[in-house]
């Protein structure tokens, strides 16, 4: 028989919810329940970039990068399950004309304890060959960047909780939160009902209209990214060797096994760019033909030798955007036990060690961190959105 209540239920199984339920674990928390509807990572958590740079032009965000770093490197040793931690390096790449914000990034980083430094092109060039130089650009490198698989990393996370105790309900999907004198009961689920006192929604953007059923208005909204995986043309021995984010071409990439690819596009905007409604249970899932073609345009900017490469696969993935691309981590006020954790905006695995272990402190013992406090509902209405591009936002 399937026990029906729990101190905490966590609504999301991706990264987030697992984190948060490893860190509940180890404050004590006896009964941690996760409530997936699919399985556990079939959301973003699966389709991830695994990429964690500190380099970020903001202290808070970059401690959540460093932290994630040292979570994945020490995985192994601290809970005896094998992750494969692929520890390249970073580069930032930009236009010389972007100098004063790229050099305040590196600040920032710097002193919030990131190990990064500018790099002439002879050095990026080693660094990456086949590297794409210009005059007009500036580079960053920072060794300490690493990339995981991603959803063999939450499946790690999953070993992980469930060896601490966390119970584990898939294909069980929650309906009504249930709440009674402004105090969390429970929740409705297609395998019953279960009562607890505290929730946790960590489902991406499926968390927008649970909150709204409940009169929580929090500004997410779903967002199609596309990625693609290219590959080197036949024949050749040139390699993608580092994580690079590169401004000029508004590309990110990490390498993909021996000869392919992983390929992101930064794409400046919050709403859909032709303004209809994203259902994100009904959407292609594969990469539009113009969006292939506009990263390998660009991609030649950066690795000249992909011009003879092709795209191998595609995907694409429902984002749960905020205006500042920052999640939301708060509490309901009106509504004892609720708690939310979502609008990652595409950088919930890289952030998921360092925010559960503070959601998870926070619904343990109430102690919601200063450091939390950045990541709060109300700072889109006090106009204190987060700054922390690593170059200018809008740019030609």
């Amino acid at each position: 028989m399937i026990k029906q209540t729990a101190d905490v239920i966590i609504i999301g199984g991706g990264v987030t919810g697992l984190s948060t339920a490893l860190h509940l674990k180890e404050l004590g928390v006896e009964d941690v329940l996760i409530v997936e509807r699919h399985y556990i990572g079939s959301g973003q958590s699966g389709r991830a970039a695994g990429v964690i740079r500190g380099t970020v032009r903001h202290p808070t965000v970059s401690d959540t990068q460093l932290e994630g770093q040292v979570f994945f490197q020490s995985f192994k040793e601290r809970f005896s399950i094998p992750i494969e931690v692929n520890r390249i390096g970073y580069m930032l790449v930009g236009y010389n004309r972007d100098r004063a914000h790229i050099e305040e990034t590196i600040s920032v980083a710097r002193n919030a304890g990131c190990d990064l430094k500018e790099i002439d092109a002879k050095d990026a060039e080693e660094l990456q060959p086949g590297l794409g130089t210009k005059d007009d650009s500036i580079y960053v490198y920072e060794p300490g960047g690493i990339y995981v698989d991603p959803m063999s990393a939450t499946y790690a996370l999953s070993l992980a909780a469930k060896k601490m105790g966390v119970r584990f309900m898939e294909g069980c999907e929650v309906g009504d939160i249930q709440v009674n004198e402004g105090k969390v009961t429970g929740v409705k689920s297609t395998m019953g009902n279960f009562d607890t006192p505290k929730i946790l929604i960590a489902t991406s953007v499926w968390g927008q209209p649970q909150l709204a059923k409940l009169g929580l208005d929090v500004p997410v909204r779903p967002h199609i990214a596309e990625m693609g995986f290219f590959q080197v043309g036949p024949g050749s021995q040139d390699r993608l060797r580092r994580i690079i984010f590169d401004s000029r071409a508004k590309l990110y990439m990490r390498p993909e096994g021996e000869r392919q690819i992983f390929l992101g596009r930064r794409e400046d905007y919050y709403e859909q760019k032709n303004g209809d409604p994203i259902d994100p249970d009904n959407y292609k899932q594969t990469a539009n033909y113009h969006s292939l073609n506009e990263m390998h345009r660009n991609l030649q900017i950066t690795l000249p030798f992909m011009k003879n490469g092709f795209v191998h696969r595609t995907y694409a993935c429902t984002y749960d955007f905020t205006p500042d691309h920052m999640p939301i981590l708060d509490k309901a006020e009106a509504i004892e036990g609720l708690y939310y954790a979502v609008g990652f905006s595409g950088g919930g695995f890289s952030t998921s060690p360092w925010v559960g272990k503070r959601m998870a402190a926070f619904i343990a013992n109430g102690n919601k961190s200063s450091d939390l406090e950045v990541f709060r509902s109300e700072r889109f209405a006090e106009g204190q959105d987060i700054e922390w591009d690593n170059t200018p936002a809008n740019y030609n």
